[in-house]
C-alpha cells in the first residue's frame, strides 16, 4: 500500500471521526436560533393536525364508536411529543445566556439544545406525515359502537340545540329576585323568576330526577322553558342539555334525533328503524351520564312516554335513570303518573299587574289615555292568560278606537269563567284580519299536520301540491313565500317562534281551533288514536272532508277503504315498521292532491294511485316499493319524494313525469341504477336531492351506458338544486366537456374529491379529476 493511500485513509477517518462532528458541534453553537425557529414551526404544524384530528376524534366519541389502536397510539405520541418540544424551547431561553458577565453566549446550553433539537423535529415530522393517513372518520375508528366507556368534551352549539358543559356540580340557583310585580331587566316577570328559582332548586336536588311543570294551555309553559335553559347556561348546571317537543301525537324518530342532535350524535341518522335509534342513543346517554350531569327536557307531554322506546334509560317502571328529566303537560296526573315526576309544579296565570306590565310591552308602551278603559276590558277576559294577553295586545297595534270597540264586543266571557270561548273568539279575531288567502291556506295545512311542529320543507312541499302558492311559482319563489307567509302568521300569534333559525310551532290551542270552526264545513280529520278511528271515520263526516292525517299512530292496518270524494290531503305519519296499502285504496279520491305516507309496504300487485289524476304530491317516506314504474302513471306530478324508501331503480316510466320540479332521492341507500335518459326528461326539475343515495354515474366514455350520467343534467335547463355523491372521478367530465353546475350544487362527505363537510360549489364550477 502506498504511502499517499495511507495517508487518504487516514484523512478519511480523521474527517469522520473529528473534523464532521467538530463542524457538526460549532453548527449547533452557531445556528441554535435557526434550529429553535424550525422546531416551532414543525411543532405549529403537528399542533395544526392535532386540532383536525381532534375534530373527527370527538365526532367518533359523540357517536360512541371504538377509535382505532394506532391512532390511540398515535394522539399518545403526538402529545408526548409537543409537550416534550415545548419544553426544550423553553429552556432554549436559557440557550441565551451570557457568561463572561454578560459579554458571550453560553456555548454549552446551545449545543445541548440544538443537538436535542434536531432529534425532535424528525420525531415530529413522522408524526405530521402519519397524520396525513387520518383524513376522514372511518380512517380513526369503527363503524359500530365501541363496547367500553366514553369520555366525549361538548359541542358549543349544534343545530340549535343547546349542549352545555361544565365542570362545576349542580347548585342551587343563586339569583334573588324581589318579589314586587315587575318586568325584571332580563324581560322575565318576576312570578316566572320565582318560578325558575324552584324549578332551578327541584333540579339540583338530588333526590328528584323528574321534575315536571303544569299548567292550563297558554300559560307559557314552554316559554318557561326557554328561561330556565337561559338560566341553566349560565350557571351551568349540567353538562348536557337536550330539549325535545312531544305533542299529542308523539313522534318518536323526531323526539330521538333532536335529543341527537343535541348530543352531536350523528351516527343516529343511519339507523333506519325506531328500535336501532333508541339502542344507539340509550347507549350514548348511559355512558355519559356516568361521569356527567345530563338533562333532558321533554316539552308538551299529552300522555305518558314510553321512555325505552326514544333510548331514554330507565326502569321497568318508566322512572328515569342516570340522567334527569324536565317536563311540561297541562295534567299533572301524566307527570306523576305517567311519567314518575318526583316533583310537579303548578304554573299559575299571571297576576294583574303582570298581565298589564306584559300587555304594555307587547303594544309597545302604554296605551293612549282614550284607550286604557279598552285595555282593562281586554285584560279582564283574557283571564292572565299570555298566550292571550299577547294576541289581545296585537288587536291595538294600529287600531282605532271603533275598531278596538267592535274587536272586544266579539269576545264573549261566558258566566261560568270558561275561557276556552274567549281564546276562540280572539283567535277568529286574528284569522279574520288576515288579508292573504294563502296565509290562512298555510295555517289550514299547519293544523292538518297534526303535530305541533312540522317540518318547513314538508309544508313546502305540500303547500306547492295543495296550490297554496301562485301558479306556476318556481320551488325558490314558493320557499322564500313560505317564509313571508309564516311570518305573517307569527305576527297575528297564529303561529308561534320556537327560537330557532327556520323554525315555528303552532300552539295546540290554534290546531283545535282551525279544526273546529274554520273546517267546520270541510272536515280536517286528526285521527290521533285507535279509539277515535270508529268514531271520526263517519260516513257523512267523509263525505266532505278535506284533510285527513295519522299523526303517528300505533296501527296494524289500515282502516277500510274510505269514501271521500272532496279529500285534497291525506297524511299518514308512522313511527314503526310498514304496513300494506289495500289495491285501489285511494280511488275514491278523485281531487287527492298531496298524499304523504311513512313506513307503507307497496306491493307489485298494489295499484292504489292509478286513478290519483290530480295528485301533485306524492311523499313516500321509509317505505318499501316493489314497482316504481307504476308511478309513471301519476302525469300530474310536481313533487316526488322516495326519500329513505327502499328502492333499487329509477325505472324510465318516471321520465314521463315532466311536470315534475322536485325530485327527492336522499337516504335511499339501495338505489343502484337509473336508467339512461330518466333525468334529462324530466325537463321542468328544479329540485334533485340524492343525499347518502345513488352514486353509480356511468362513466362518461363507458358503452353501452348502463346507468345515468353526469352530463345528462346539462339537459336540465331549470336545474338550481343538486344535491349529489360522486365517489369515482372517472365519472367526473375530462376537459373537453362541460359540466353545468346548478346555482345551489352539495358534494356529500365521501365524494371526489375529499371534502370534510358538505360544501355549496360557485355557478359554472365543477371539481375535475386531477384537482378540488
Amino acid at each position: 500500500m502506498s504511502v499517499d493511500s495511507v495517508v487518504a485513509i487516514g484523512w478519511d477517518v480523521l474527517k469522520s471521526c473529528v473534523v464532521v462532528p467538530v463542524k457538526r458541534g460549532f453548527g449547533y453553537v452557531i445556528s441554535s436560533k435557526r434550529f429553535a425557529n424550525d422546531l416551532r414551526g414543525e411543532v405549529e404544524n403537528l399542533e395544526n393536525e392535532v386540532q383536525r384530528v381532534k375534530i373527527l376524534a370527538d365526532q367518533a366519541r359523540y357517536n360512541v364508536r371504538e377509535l382505532h389502536g394506532v391512532f390511540t397510539m398515535w394522539e399518545e405520541s403526538a402529545e408526548k411529543a409537543l409537550k416534550e418540544a415545548r419544553d426544550l424551547l423553553g429552556d432554549f431561553e436559557k440557550a441565551t445566556k451570557t457568561c463572561c458577565y454578560g459579554t458571550l453566549p453560553n456555548p454549552k446550553c446551545r449545543y445541548q439544545f440544538s443537538r436535542k433539537a434536531v432529534g425532535k423535529i424528525e420525531v415530529i415530522k413522522r408524526l405530521a406525515q402519519k397524520c396525513s393517513e387520518f383524513r376522514e372518520l372511518n380512517d380513526i375508528c369503527s363503524s359500530a359502537p365501541a363496547p367500553g366507556n366514553v369520555a366525549a368534551p361538548n359541542p358549543a352549539r349544534r343545530e340549535g340545540k343547546d349542549a352545555i358543559r361544565s365542570t362545576a356540580t349542580a347548585t342551587t340557583s343563586v339569583f334573588s329576585a324581589s318579589t314586587s310585580l315587575k318586568l325584571r331587566n332580563d324581560g322575565v316577570l318576576e312570578s316566572r323568576a320565582l318560578m325558575i328559582r324552584n324549578v332551578m332548586d327541584a333540579l339540583a336536588d338530588d333526590s328528584n330526577s323528574v321534575v315536571g311543570i303544569h299548567g292550563m294551555g297558554g300559560v307559557g309553559k314552554s316559554t318557561l322553558l326557554a328561561d330556565i335553559k337561559s338560566r341553566i347556561r349560565e350557571e351551568k348546571s349540567f353538562d348536557w342539555v337536550a330539549e325535545a317537543d312531544v305533542s299529542e301525537n308523539p313522534d318518536i324518530k323526531k323526539i330521538q334525533g333532536e335529543i341527537a342532535d343535541a348530543l352531536g350524535l350523528t351516527d343516529i341518522r343511519n339507523k333506519e328503524y325506531v328500535s336501532g335509534r333508541a339502542e344507539l342513543l340509550h347507549k350514548r346517554l348511559k355512558e355519559e351520564s356516568e361521569n356527567k350531569k345530563v338533562l333532558i327536557i321533554l316539552d308538551n307531554l299529552w300522555k305518558g312516554l314510553d321512555l325505552k322506546s326514544v333510548g331514554i334509560p330507565c326502569g321497568r317502571d318508566n322512572k328515569v335513570v342516570g340522567c334527569k328529566l324536565l317536563l311540561t303537560s297541562r295534567d299533572r296526573l301524566v307527570l306523576r303518573r305517567g311519567m314518575r315526576c318526583d316533583k310537579a309544579i303548578l304554573l299559575h296565570v299571571l297576576v294583574e299587574q303582570e298581565a298589564k306590565r306584559l300587555f304594555e310591552t307587547m303594544v309597545g308602551g302604554k296605551v293612549h289615555v282614550e284607550f286604557e278603559h279598552l285595555v282593562d276590558e281586554a285584560l279582564r277576559k283574557s283571564a292572565g292568560l299570555p298566550f292571550l294577553i299577547c294576541a289581545m295586545a296585537k288587536l291595538f297595534i294600529d287600531a282605532n278606537l271603533s275598531e278596538l270597540n267592535d274587536a272586544l264586543n266579539q269576545i264573549e266571557l261566558s258566566a261560568d269563567g270558561d275561557i276556552s270561548a274567549v281564546i276562540n273568539d280572539v283567535l277568529r279575531l286574528s284569522y279574520d284580519g288576515l288579508e292573504s288567502e294563502e296565509a290562512k291556506n298555510l295555517l289550514k295545512l299547519c293544523a292538518a299536520y297534526g303535530v305541533s311542529k312540522p317540518s318547513v320543507e314538508n309544508l313546502v312541499r305540500f303547500g306547492y301540491g295543495w296550490g297554496i302558492f301562485q301558479k306556476d311559482s318556481s320551488m325558490k319563489e314558493a320557499r322564500d313565500r313560505l317564509n313571508r307567509l309564516i311570518y305573517t302568521l307569527q305576527a297575528s300569534s297564529l303561529l308561534l317562534d320556537n327560537g330557532e333559525a327556520d323554525g315555528f310551532k303552532i300552539h295546540d290551542l290554534v290546531r283545535d281551533f282551525v279544526s273546529r270552526f274554520i273546517l267546520r264545513d270541510h272536515p280536517l280529520l286528526l285521527l290521533k288514536d285507535k279509539v277515535t278511528l270508529a268514531t271520526q271515520l263517519q260516513k257523512e263526516r267523509l263525505k266532505n272532508c278535506m284533510a285527513i292525517c295519522f299523526p303517528y299512530i300505533d296501527m296494524k292496518e289500515l282502516p277500510e277503504e274510505l269514501d271521500c270524494p272532496e279529500l285534497r290531503i291525506f297524511l299518514l305519519f308512522r313511527n314503526n315498521e310498514s304496513l300494506e296499502v289495500p289495491d285501489s285504496y285511494f280511488n275514491s279520491m278523485r281531487k287527492l292532491a298531496v298524499l304523504n305516507l311513512t313506513s307503507i309496504r307497496l306491493t307489485r300487485s298494489s295499484t292504489p294511485f292509478q286513478l290519483s289524476e290530480n295528485l301533485h304530491t306524492l311523499c313516500l317516506q321509509s317505505c318499501s316499493l316493489e314497482d316504481v314504474a307504476i308511478l309513471g302513471k301519476l302525469k300530474g306530478l310536481q313533487i316526488l319524494s322516495f326519500r329513505g324508501s327502499k328502492i333499487q331503480l329509477l325505472p324510465k316510466e318516471i321520465g314521463q313525469l315532466v311536470e315534475l320540479r322536485l325530485l327527492d332521492l336522499s337516504h335511499c341507500s339501495q338505489l343502484k341504477i337509473i336508467e339512461p335518459d330518466v333525468l334529462r326528461s324530466l325537463i321542468k326539475l328544479e329540485e334533485l336531492y340524492m343525499e347518502n343515495s345513488f352514486d353509480q354515474w356511468n362513466a362518461v366514455e363507458q358503452t353501452p351506458t348502463t346507468n345515468v350520467s353526469l352530463l345528462e343534467l346539462n339537459h336540465m335547463k331549470n336545474l338550481s338544486t343538486l344535491h349529489v355523491s360522486i365517489p369515482n372521478p372517472n365519472v367526473l367530465p375530462g376537459r373537453g366537456e362541460q359540466f353545468q353546475v346548478p346555482y345551489r350544487f352539495r358534494l356529500e362527505p365521501g365524494t371526489y374529491p375529499r371534502v370534510q363537510v358538505p360544501q355549496f360549489l360557485e355557478p359554472g364550477t365543477y371539481p375535475s379529476k386531477s384537482g378540488t
